[in-house]
């Protein structure tokens, strides 16, 4: 490793390299964006984005996967000619900073400035979260878990100071991190810092940070926000919402630590009323109205209740709900409901008496719908109270956990004796109330029977037993009982409901569906509030977000499902927040914007920053021209979405209307790039915000996902110490090598791996590279002068052919780990081969500088700061490499292709043929058994070609073409081939037909295979070339590959050319060539 190493030579050569090209960069601003008078063309121009990543902390690894793939791609089109703008902006935007801010002024209160924590504060466990993202700040050294897209560590048990610490900062710096807007100072310039350390091809003029700190920004968002106001798309209402109780606000994903994309959960909260006289345990409760409070998600099976279950050892209360109903549940789902106007105290549960599952066993009730008129609470064992109420309903007809739970409790006596149960508690029957096809009415019992479940153990079966049945039983069941006998289940579910709420039998209850921490480390609830919603889901505007999805590239069909199932249940989103930094709500100045809603349309903004940041200040702006103040809503109109000229602005004319053309320039965004776990809410949210605002013809039109990375093949964690900032890279590996290593990371929408490996093995390559260049251009007098005239010299010009259109193909489709293959592995890889082709001739002068300049600019958008030096440096050419033009081919030769890899795989077959032949036995095909050199007596290769299959093959062959779909690629049926292949054989080789069908079947398969994966050509009776031009061609290259005095080809078709053999004839019956595999034979040299 690069760390590990004695040296740093090679590392230290490409950082020198780099500071050299950031300078000669900087000082001829090869990046800067500026718009034309004329709109572009297609191809003409190329705007890309990233999502501006989150300043709680430094860039790391994971941040710059997904810029590398925005970065690469925009340096692909830089390279081809068009005008390119990438720009970068910083988020501030919500709660993290402001918690982490807060956090530090509590702890300081606590333990003193600078702190003094003790031995078991500083050995607090961190808590882990799960899952890291592009807008996820990291610490150095650090890293998070995997899959919460925010997973900060501002929450949790880990002290913010000793974070702050692990920055770098001295105990007197990190005092001054309690004001908020100290964080918006200090992180973003280092991110500014390290991203041009990288070498990102970065508009900087265009940079920004978020929240009303910049009232450029804060114009534009509370524009945004009236504008969708104004068009009915944002709302006031009353709904449920996943809410932390600490924070006393909505806990949208980006205030998450875990539980990213998790919704509220709705229930039917049944009202199982407790039959007085109340056992002594529940005095405290007499004159109240008392329920067990049972959370179920079918209402419609109600009347086949049983009885109740309760745990056991499970932590109950009864909890006052209003003056006269008292609920029986968990502290949880109290909690819960006093968020949802169910407590006597709104938001705070009041528990009269605490209780465990032990005081309820026996409570005789009184159940809506049951045709039962008393159940009875009875224990059960595998109860979740971190799931609904802790009271379960007992329908054993249709659930088969309670099915089996209730037989475990009539089979084992010992089970009831050791709660008390008694007999007359338990149910005497099982009462059908739905008719399942192919599950009958006692759907539960049948599936626990055919799989055989012995318990409520059993919880891997009881899961499939509950897949078999519960859908069936919700879209095919059919009522037995009650006033919708005959019905539907799915028909009758929701009027069931309705009945049960509107009679006061039951409430709903919601929860979330999955735990949710915030980021100030507390466990969120489903709270019932008045909030801002932006209208996401309404038909028209779906409908709108969906026309712009199927237009849209976007480079995986994984990436275009996960947009049409998030759009398919995506609705309401609250856009308010009371807690954290932002932008104001203009018209409720209560609340801030929050930090998803801020940040859909920003791209716009991207396209005229420069004029209020320029470059100097991404804050206030202060040396802009335009004052913040200029900036209403009449010229955003004018600006974004085609509106009138606004007069009254005395904003000077040229700059609007020079404002007005940026936009008009860049805009559609061309490309989008993020992580795949974005595509839930922020990209999906960007789709309907440029829908809803602007024009059609200003619809994005591509967004490229990605999986997240891990490093060597493990999660990144900051427990293991496995991780890296992107600092910490540049200085470990180079910005090039860390570049070369995130191409190779990975294409596609699965994480991918960033190697250390790779990028020690990148720097070793690069280097080399690098001398071999300066060793030849040095020596280039001694090369082969004149046009490539050599078979070597074709081969390897039409590899450069090949290579670089398959690199621009790759470069399109957004394929870096492709393009890197094509355009410097393989590329490498031939050159390699030309070296060793040419023998002593030596290479072609013209080729071989024609492979630098290919290979440079090929690698150009990868590691650009090395292109930059050999172009410069080494090939002493014009100008800048990022803009130099894609090089240009001729149309790659295919035969010429396949004829030098049958070439290749001919002459590694002839090396097996004569190590065989030296060694006289199969000792040499035995691992590490080498002829590394030719005894005395000087050898000669006689290679016998077979340009044509003939016989029974041909016949095989012939079939094989009658009988296969060049467009699907698929055969006829075996037995159709074989018939006909029998009725052709038995014709002319009817004495030998059993033995050659014997042969047939192995040749047909391969013959098949090869046709299905490279077409009808694998079907052809000869090879596309002549085998014996090529061999002869390359005779002296065969000679030395295998150090032979002399070699001679010959046709195996022709006696006089097998009688050279003389007594070794017999090898080639024994061994025969055919078309594409030659057979040596090696004698004494005379």
């Amino acid at each position: 490793m690069a760390s590990d190493s004695k040296s740093f030579a090679r590392r230290d050569r490409l950082l020198e390299i780099e500071v050299a090209v950031r300078k000669l960069w900087e000082d001829e601003q090869v990046f800067r964006a500026e718009s034309r008078e004329n709109l572009p063309k297609p191809g003409e121009k190329f705007f890309s984005t990233f999502p501006f990543p989150y300043m709680n902390g430094y860039l790391h690894i994971g941040h710059a996967f997904s810029l590398s793939k925005v970065d690469f791609a925009s340096a692909y089109h830089r390279l081809r000619g068009a005008n390119v703008l990438l720009p970068f902006g910083f988020h501030c935007t919500g709660m993290p900073i402001k918690a982490s801010a807060d956090k530090l002024s509590r702890e300081i209160q606590q333990f003193g400035n600078p702190p003094v924590f003790t031995a078991e504060d500083n050995t607090k466990p961190v808590a882990e979260v799960e899952e890291e993202s592009s807008d996820t700040p990291a610490l150095p050294g650090q890293f998070k878990g995997k899959k919460s897209k925010v997973a900060a560590k501002s929450g949790g048990q880990v002290y913010q100071w000793e974070i702050m610490r692990s920055f770098g900062l001295t105990d007197s710096e990190i005092a001054e991190f309690q004001d908020p807007y100290k964080w918006l100072y200090y992180f973003p310039p280092l991110a500014v810092e390290d991203l041009k350390a990288y070498g990102l091809g970065c508009d900087w003029r265009r940079s920004f940070v978020t929240t009303d700190v910049n009232p450029f920004f804060d114009a534009f968002v509370r524009w945004q926000m009236r504008k969708l106001k104004s068009m009915g798309k944002i709302v006031k209402d009353r709904r449920y919402t996943v809410f932390s109780p600490l924070d006393g606000q909505p806990c949208a994903d980006h205030d998450r630590a875990t539980g990213e994309g998790v919704q509220p959960q709705e229930y039917t909260l049944i009202k199982m009323e407790v039959v007085k006289p109340f056992p002594l345990k529940l005095g405290p409760l007499e004159g109240k109205n008392v329920y067990l409070a049972a959370a179920t998600l079918r209402p419609e099976t109600m009347y086949g209740q049983t009885n109740a279950w309760v745990l056991p050892d499970g932590k109950y209360g009864a909890y006052e709900i209003n003056e006269s109903d008292v609920f029986i549940l968990t502290e949880r789902a109290a909690l819960n409901l006093a968020y949802q106007n169910f407590s006597k105290i709104p938001q705070k549960p009041s528990c009269l008496v605490e209780l465990t599952g032990h005081d309820l066993i026996g409570l005789p009730l009184r159940s809506p719908l049951s045709v039962t008129e008393i159940i009875y609470a009875l224990p059960m064992m595998t109860i979740l109270t971190n799931k609904g109420t802790g009271i379960v309903t007992s329908v054993p007809s249709d659930a088969p956990d309670d099915y089996m739970a209730l037989k475990d409790l009539n089979d084992k006596p010992d089970f009831q004796k050791k709660f008390g149960v008694k007999q007359e508690w338990l149910p005497s029957e099982i009462i059908p109330i739905i008719n399942i096809p192919e599950f009958g009415d006692r759907a539960a019992e049948k599936v626990c029977l055919d799989l055989k479940i012995k318990s409520q153990n059993d919880k891997e079966k009881l899961v499939e037993a509950k897949r078999l049945t519960y859908l069936k039983g919700f879209t095919e069941g059919t009522m037995l009982i009650g006033e919708f006998v005959g019905r539907k289940v799915q028909e009758i579910k929701p009027i069931i409901k309705t009945k049960l709420i509107e009679s006061g039998e039951a409430i709903i209850y919601s929860e979330p569906e999955k735990p949710v921490m915030s980021r100030s480390g507390d466990e969120c609830v489903v709270a019932l509030t008045d909030q801002w919603y932006i209208t996401y889901g309404e038909t028209e505007w779906r409908n709108m977000a969906e026309e712009c999805l199927s237009k849209m590239n976007l480079y995986s069909e994984e990436t275009r499902h996960g947009f049409e199932h998030t759009l398919s249940w995506l609705n309401q989103w609250a856009c308010s927040r009371s807690f954290g930094l932002g932008t104001r709500i203009p018209w409720d100045e209560q609340f801030l914007v929050e930090s998803l809603s801020d940040s859909s349309l920003y791209m716009a903004y991207y396209t005229v920053a420069h004029f209020f940041h320029g470059g100097e200040d991404m804050y206030k702006g202060s040396k802009s021209l335009i004052q913040p103040q200029q900036m209403n809503d009449e010229v955003w109109e004018y600006l974004f979405c085609d509106g009138p000229y606004p007069k009254s602005s005395d904003i000077p004319s040229a700059v609007l209307s020079k404002m007005k053309q940026e936009f008009d320039y860049w805009y559609p965004l061309d490309l989008r790039v993020s992580g795949k776990d974005l595509i839930q809410n922020h990209l999906t949210f960007f789709i309907y915000n440029h829908t809803a605002l602007l024009a059609n013809r200003n619809w994005p039109r591509g967004i490229r996902c990605n999986g997240h990375i891990m490093l060597n093949s493990e999660k990144m964690s900051k427990s293991t110490g496995n991780f890296r900032t992107l600092r910490q890279a540049i200085e470990e590996f180079s910005a090039t090598a860390t570049r070369f290593s995130l191409a190779d990371a990975g294409d596609g929408v699965d994480d991918a791996n960033f190697v250390f490996e790779t990028a020690n093995a990148a720097i070793l390559r690069l280097t080399k590279e690098l001398t071999w260049m300066e060793e030849v251009l040095a020596a280039e007098s001694s090369l082969r002068a004149g046009p490539p005239s050599t078979y070597a010299d074709k081969v390897f010009e039409n590899d450069m052919n090949i290579a670089i259109r398959l690199t621009e193909k790759a470069y399109k489709d957004c394929l870096f780990r492709e393009a890197l293959k094509n355009g410097f592995y393989d590329l490498q890889a031939a050159r390699d081969e030309y070296r060793l082709s040419c023998g002593h001739g030596g290479m072609n002068h013209d080729l071989v500088l024609t492979f630098m300049d290919v290979q440079t600019r090929l690698i150009e958008p990868i590691c650009p700061q090395f292109a930059e030096y050999v172009w410069r440096t080494l090939l002493k050419k014009e100008g800048c490499v990022v803009s130099a033009g894609w090089p240009t081919s001729a149309e790659p030769d295919l035969v010429l292709k396949s004829a030098n890899k049958y070439l290749q795989d001919s002459i590694v077959l002839m090396r097996k043929l004569l190590q065989k032949q030296l060694l006289g036995s199969k000792k040499a095909g035995k691992k590490g058994a080498q002829v590394t050199a030719v005894p005395e007596g000087k050898l000669r290769g006689l290679v016998y070609v077979n340009e044509q299959f003939d016989g029974w093959r041909a016949h095989c062959l012939e079939v094989l073409q009658s009988k296969f779909d060049q467009q699907t690629r698929r055969f006829a049926p075996d037995a159709e081939i074989l018939a006909e292949l029998r009725e052709i054989l038995k014709e002319g080789q009817a004495d030998n037909f059993k033995q050659i069908q014997k042969l047939c079947m192995p040749f047909l398969k391969f013959k098949k295979d090869e046709a299905i994966s490279i077409g009808t050509q694998a079907l052809n009776l000869r090879l596309p070339f002549g085998e014996l031009d090529v061999l002869r061609s390359n005779m002296d290259l065969i000679k030395r590959q295998l150090g032979l005095e002399e070699v001679e080809i010959y046709s195996a078709s022709n006696p006089d050319d097998v009688s050279k053999a003389g007594p070794h004839a017999s090898l080639l019956t024994q061994n025969p060539p055919s078309p594409g595999s030659p057979t040596a034979i090696f004698v004494p040299s005379t």
